[in-house]
C-alpha cells in the first residue's frame, strides 16, 4: 500500500512539473490536472498487485524443461494412440533416441551406434526393443507403456 501511494505521489509531482513547464499553466491548475494521473496510477498499482511481494519460492530450473518435455510427450502419446503413422513418425523416433542416449551412458554399451545392436536388444528386452525399432509396432495400452518406460528408465 505504501509503495502504491508513493508511486502515485511521484507520478502526480512529475505530471505537475511537466504540465507547468510544457503548457505554462499556473502550479495550482497543474496540480489539479495531475491529480487524475496520480489517481489512475494509485488505482492501477493497487488493483494490479504489482506492488505486492511475491513470497512463493522460485521453481527449480531443472524441472521446467522436464515438465515441458513430459507434457509434450503426453500430447504425442494421445495423438499416436489413434494414428499409427503419428506413432511411427513422431513418438517412436523420439523414444528410440532417448533409449539410445540412456544406453550410451552405461559403460558396457557406451559405443552403441543404433538400437539394432544385439547388446541394445539384450539391455532393453524384446518387448521394449520391438516397440522402439519395429515399423509395425503399435502403441501399447497406457499401463503397459508406463511399465515399459519405467524399465527404460531403470536401464
Amino acid at each position: 500500500m505504501t509503495r502504491a501511494v508513493f508511486l502515485a505521489l511521484l507520478a502526480t509531482a512529475l505530471t505537475t512539473f511537466a504540465i507547468n513547464q510544457l503548457f505554462a499553466l499556473p502550479v495550482p491548475w497543474a496540480v489539479v490536472l495531475s491529480l487524475t494521473v496520480g489517481g489512475v496510477v494509485l488505482l492501477g498499482s493497487l488493483l494490479s498487485g504489482a506492488m505486492e511481494a511475491n513470497w512463493d519460492p522460485a521453481p527449480p530450473s531443472d524441472t521446467a524443461r522436464a515438465d515441458l518435455h513430459a507434457s509434450t510427450l503426453a500430447v504425442r502419446f494421445a495423438e499416436a494412440a489413434g494414428d499409427q503413422h503419428r506413432f511411427t513418425s513422431r513418438v517412436q523416433p523420439r523414444l528410440g533416441r532417448m533409449a539410445l542416449a540412456m544406453l550410451r551412458e552405461r559403460p558396457d554399451t557406451a559405443d552403441l551406434a543404433s538400437l539394432d545392436d544385439p547388446r541394445a536388444r539384450a539391455a532393453l528386452g524384446p518387448e521394449l526393443h520391438q516397440l522402439l525399432t519395429d515399423p509395425a509396432a503399435r502403441l501399447p495400452e497406457p499401463r503397459r507403456l508406463a511399465a515399459l518406460l519405467e524399465h527404460l528408465e531403470r536401464t
